[in-house]
């Protein structure tokens, strides 16, 4: 997997401070992203119901997960 596939919190934070956003805003902000997207599958099962095969609602809330993941680190 290519590093822009796998961005870790880290860079994201490095990426912060070069645009001059305080670390600690940075990443309230990036925890609130990941608390949403946590969420996802739930949301648009509700939103859609049945337009949306659980299959799809696992594969895609999968790979959130996996982004989530590199993010919380």
């Amino acid at each position: 997997m290519g590093e822009a596939l796998a961005i870790s919190r880290t860079q994201v934070l490095r990426l912060a401070e070069e645009a001059e956003v305080p670390w600690d805003v940075a990443s309230k902000m990036i925890d609130r992203i990941c608390d949403v997207a946590n969420q996802f599958a739930s949301v648009a099962g509700q939103l859609y119901p049945g337009a949306i095969t659980s299959d799809t609602l696992r594969t895609v809330q999968g790979r959130i997960d996996q982004n989530v993941a590199l993010l919380r680190r």
